[in-house]
């Protein structure tokens, strides 16, 4: 970035900037001189939380982590201070609605501590009207003026017996004023009266009511005002008012909690007395004692009926198994007598049979098996044999019986050894919710005897650290501060317009414009912009600003010329983006510039449709010309030939002519190149004055025929996308060799850059210093 082009494009507006600068500065030293100076009254406070901790019901494991916070937090404090109630209370109490001034200057009010007078509101403080007025005391009494309506009232006597009609309020002199009320006749006052509400709302607006971090528990309150007396004094019963107001509330929660701890007593009474009668219930519906030997008996209970259900089952299976072998026996070998049966009088009928079985051998080993004897005892065998299976089977059946009067029993008992637990948790449960009851009974009558103990002894917890003060320094208005802002804002408010402006600006003004927006396109240089007396004025030996330019502007043209070896003339043709940029006039000053070098010139106007340069040469535009030659070819365009030698005796000129019906025809027939290639054997120098490119496509038939194209812009008139639009022309080859210039700039600045062209010997000369002009 070029920081010396950019600061001179806000420099040149120095003018703006200063008188920015005055006025600002002015107004500022006027408000600082005329408005009563703000000062701040702050006072500070600290609040011990921990004494509150006290009168807590109930201190659970949750909170107490929490407890140096709840200590320390203040917003219960800073909300109450700040709460329209709290307030209205100190507006009411200071009689803030009620505003006296003593008149110092016509445009400067000072607050006074102390007036002369009294002022009493006849009405409420609530329905109080927003007005003001003007006082003086005088021998007869008072004279108020209504500073709006200019109303005049007059109260006779200083002892505020009398009332006006139209004032809502009485006014009556001071004790201290009725000693002398005469050195009051010549000041006058101002006393302003507004609704509780207004009054309310400018007071939030002038508290502020902050914690300090960094000590933990202070509190500050400050005010900020015109009347350093009324702020402490606001300060002051905000800080009695707050203390009333702890002590009150200390009071109400002393009361609350005694009332609520009563309550809760009452209800744990109830609710401990309804889980004992449910213990006693349920011990009564399970049998239950003590649990613990109801927990013995029952899994005694439950062993014993399992046992007993065992053996039965045994019992079953030895008996099926004793009459299953008792059937597969033959009756001739002897009946088992180890069943292990718990049944006497089945072991003696074994034992009896086996007895008799052996009688039934011996007498069989002495005689046959067909003696009667034998016979006899084996019909009382057969027999006993059946006898002990009906006893076996009657035995069994009986077994079964018990054995399902056993799982019977096996199942309550086991129910109710499965349910030792279960209700061991519901004894558990009773329990526990019992012991919690008589705890929390235990805390709430400590907690009530503690609450009725410290509401005996309630004390405030506020303490004033410091007392309101004021610091006489004013924070508004501060001269330092307040000047250097309106000299920042003094040189803001000029730089914003002028750098919005350039931000909107889209026009062309110096060669970094064209260079952003074609940065591979030569420059040729400036024109400036001169007066019509003086745009003439190009002669071989000139010192004006316009020769200066075309000679350098001539100069950076031949740089971009091709060399060639021939000795045909060298073709320029100067065109710009739309009408009004000055092509024309470009045109026949460096035609000029370059005759004088003594080059033989010849300028042509290719411009059919709005030609100008007739008008440089004082011709009629209607005169034989260009248009002439390229409609007839038999027209000899030498005959049409002006010479310019009011300028340059080498300076040839071939106006336009008569606007054609049909240019863009007559420019594209071979006419005009025959001319052209007729004049470079004549001329050094062939300069074609255009048609705008942008606008119709004349100049772009013939361009081809160019050595060097010189593109005009116009200070501040072309606009950024016209030359953007260059870039079209560009790639597709269509204008050759081109070369920017900037026309009409003015001479003196264009965004920082200043262009004076040449010495300027003769205005050298004829100028004088300033300090000689007067004695000339």
């Amino acid at each position: 970035m070029d920081f010396k082009n950019e600061f001179f494009k806000y420099f040149i507006h120095w003018k703006w900037f200063l008188l920015s600068l005055i006025l600002c500065l002015g107004i500022a030293f006027y408000f600082i001189k005329t408005i009563p100076p703000t000062y701040e009254t702050s006072a500070l406070l600290f609040i011990d939380k921990k004494q509150d901790e006290k009168t807590k019901i109930i201190s659970t494991s949750a909170n107490t982590t929490n407890e140096s916070t709840k200590e320390e937090n203040l917003e219960e404090e800073v909300r109450l201070v700040s709460s329209n109630d709290f307030l209205m209370k100190v507006v009411r109490s200071t009689n803030l609605n009620i505003s006296y001034f003593e008149e110092v200057y016509k445009i400067q009010g000072k607050y006074v501590n102390e007036v002369p007078f009294i002022v009493i509101p006849t009405v409420g403080n609530d329905v109080l009207p927003q007005i003001s007025y003007k006082v003086k005391i005088d021998k007869q009494g008072f004279t108020l003026t209504d500073i709006d309506s200019e109303r005049k009232f007059v109260v006779n006597g200083y002892y505020g017996s009398q009332t006006a009609d139209g004032l809502p309020f009485k006014i009556q002199l001071s004790p201290k004023a009725l000693k002398n009320p005469s050195y009051f006749f010549d000041t006058e006052y101002e006393v302003s009266l507004e609704p509780d509400e207004v009054a309310l709302k400018k007071l939030k607006k002038a508290l502020d009511v902050v914690t300090d971090e960094d000590s933990k528990g202070t509190l500050e309150i400050s005010h900020t005002g015109t009347s350093p007396y009324r702020s402490r004094k606001i300060l002051s019963d905000i800080i009695v008012l707050l203390d009333k107001n702890i002590i009150i509330n200390k009071q109400k929660l002393y009361v609350n909690t005694v009332s609520y701890l009563n309550q809760r007593i009452k209800s744990f009474t109830k609710e401990k007395d309804s889980i004992e009668s449910v213990k006693e219930k349920f011990l009564k519906n399970n049998d239950i004692l003590v649990m613990d030997s109801y927990i013995v008996e029952k899994t005694a209970d439950r062993s014993v009926k399992n046992e007993n259900s065992a053996i039965n089952e045994r019992q079953i299976a030895l008996t099926n198994y004793a009459i299953n072998d008792i059937r597969d026996s033959n009756g001739l070998r002897p009946l088992g007598t180890d069943y292990k049966l718990e049944a006497p009088s089945v072991n003696q009928m074994l034992l009896n049979y086996n007895t008799k079985l052996m009688e039934s051998e011996l007498i069989l080993q002495r005689a046959q098996k067909n003696n009667p004897a034998y016979i006899s005892l084996m019909t009382q065998l057969k027999s006993q044999r059946q006898e002990i299976l009906n006893t076996l089977e009657s035995y069994l059946s009986s077994l079964k019986q018990t054995s399902r009067a056993n799982r019977a029993e096996q199942n309550i008992a086991n129910s109710k050894a499965k349910n030792i637990p279960t209700n061991d948790k519901i004894l558990g449960n009773i329990n526990s919710n019992l012991n919690t009851k008589e705890g929390t009974y235990v805390a709430l009558l400590q907690k009530r005897e503690e609450a009725i103990l410290n509401g005996a002894i309630l004390e405030s917890n506020l303490k004033t650290l410091n007392s309101p003060e004021t610091n006489y320094s004013p924070i508004f208005p501060q001269p330092r501060s307040f000047m250097l802002g309106a000299f920042l804002l003094g040189l803001l408010i000029p730089f914003g317009i002028i750098y919005a402006n350039l931000q909107l600006d889209s026009k062309i003004h110096n060669e970094e414009d064209i260079h952003k927006i074609n940065p591979n396109m030569p420059f040729l240089g400036y024109i400036p912009r001169i007066s019509s007396k003086d745009k003439l004025d190009n002669t071989a030996n000139s010192r004006s600003l316009i020769a200066e330019a075309t000679r350098t502007l001539v100069s950076n043209i031949n740089y971009l010329l091709p060399g060639k070896n021939d000795d045909k003339a060298k073709i320029i043709l100067v065109t710009s983006a739309i009408q009004g940029e000055g092509k024309s006039f470009c045109a026949f000053h460096n035609a000029i510039t370059i005759s004088n070098l003594n080059k033989k010139v010849l300028l042509i106007g290719v411009d059919l449709r709005n030609p100008q340069l007739h008008e440089y040469f004082n011709l009629n535009k209607n005169e034989l010309g260009l248009v002439n030659y390229l409609f007839d070819k038999k027209v000899d365009w030498k005959s049409s030939l002006r010479k310019a030698n009011d300028f340059s005796a080498n300076l040839d000129v071939l106006i336009a002519g008569e606007i054609p019906p049909n240019p863009t025809q007559l420019l594209t027939n071979s006419n005009f190149e025959t001319l052209i290639e007729e004049a470079k054997d004549l001329y050094d120098y062939i300069i074609l004055d255009t048609a705008p490119v942008q606008m119709i496509s004349d100049t772009l038939n013939f361009s081809h025929l160019a050595d060097v194209t010189v593109y005009v812009t116009k200070f501040n008139y072309t606009d950024k996308s016209s030359v953007a639009q260059f870039n079209k022309f560009n790639k597709k080859n269509q204008l050759k060799n081109v070369g920017f210039i900037i026309n009409e700039v003015n001479m003196k600045s264009a965004y920082g850059y200043k262009y004076n062209y040449g010495y300027q010997y003769e205005e050298a000369i004829k100028k004088k210093p300033w300090y000689k002009r007067s004695l000339s």
